[in-house]
C-alpha cells in the first residue's frame, strides 16, 4: 500500500514518527541532552529510531493498520480493501466455446467466487477460490498505486491460478494479470477492471475478461 504515497513520502513518515518519539521521551531534559556530549545524543537518537521503527511496525503491519484505512481522511489515500469480496468474473470463454463448436452460446462465461484480500503498508496478499470449487488462485504480486489516467487507485496483480482436475481444455497451473480501479459509492468501495491469462497459450486457449469486486451488499 505504501506505493500509493511513494517511497519519499513514506521514509518522511518514518522520520516524523522517530523524530515524535524522541521528543516524547527526552521532553523535560531536551536542552540538557542537546548541550551534551555526541555520544549521549547517538544514543538517544538511536534508541527514539528502535522505538519509532517498532511504533511504525505495529501501525503499518498488524490488524491497526486496517482500522487507520477506514478513518475519513485516510481512505481517501490508502483504501480499506482489507477483508472478504466477492467476486464475478466475466470471461470470453463462452465465445471460444463457439468458436470451438463446444457451444451455440457467444455469450461471455461467468464465474463467481470469495477473494480475501490482506493489506497492510508494506504488503498486499489475494487469495480467490471460486464458488464451483473448480479452482483456486494465490497472488504471486500486488501493488496499489494512483492512476494518473483514471484519477483513482488502482490494484495490479499477477496469479498463479491452479486445477486440481481440469477439463480438457484447461492446465492444472496458468497465470494471469489484472489490473482493478477501486470506486467509492457512498460507504462503500468497489473495484473494477479487466484481467487475462496464459493459459493454454499454445493452443489459443488463453482467455481474458472483466473483473468486479463488491462487498456489503454493494451493488
Amino acid at each position: 500500500m505504501y506505493q500509493v504515497i511513494g517511497l519519499t513520502k513514506t521514509l518522511t513518515l518514518f522520520a516524523t514518527t522517530c523524530l515524535i518519539v524522541f521528543l516524547l521521551q527526552h521532553y523535560q531534559d531536551i536542552s540538557a541532552l542537546l548541550s551534551g556530549s555526541l555520544l549521549d545524543l547517538r544514543r538517544s537518537v538511536m534508541s527514539s529510531v528502535g522505538v519509532g521503527s517498532i511504533v511504525f511496525y505495529l501501525l503499518g503491519e498488524t490488524p491497526v493498520f486496517v482500522w487507520i484505512c477506514k478513518l475519513p481522511v485516510v481512505r481517501r489515500f490508502l483504501p480499506p480493501i482489507d477483508g472478504e469480496w466477492d467476486v464475478r468474473l466475466e470471461s470470453n470463454w463462452g465465445v471460444m466455446q463457439k468458436w470451438l463448436g463446444q457451444s451455440d452460446n457467444s455469450s461471455l462465461h461467468v464465474v463467481h467466487g470469495k477473494v480475501r484480500i490482506k493489506a497492510r503498508f508494506f504488503s498486499v496478499k489475494m487469495d480467490f477460490i471460486s464458488e464451483s470449487r473448480y479452482s483456486e488462485s494465490k497472488t504471486i504480486s500486488v501493488s496499489v498505486r494512483p492512476s494518473d489516467q483514471a484519477g483513482l487507485i488502482e490494484l495490479n496483480y499477477m496469479f498463479a491460478n491452479y486445477t486440481r482436475v481440469p477439463v480438457a481444455t484447461d492446465t492444472n497451473a496458468h497465470t494471469g494479470a489484472a489490473r482493478v480501479f477501486v470506486k467509492e459509492i457512498g460507504d462503500d468501495l468497489v473495484m473494477e477492471g479487466t484481467y487475462f491469462t496464459d493459459r493454454k497459450w499454445t493452443e489459443g486457449l488463453n482467455t481474458a475478461g472483466t473483473v468486479t469486486f463488491t462487498r456489503g451488499g454493494t451493488a
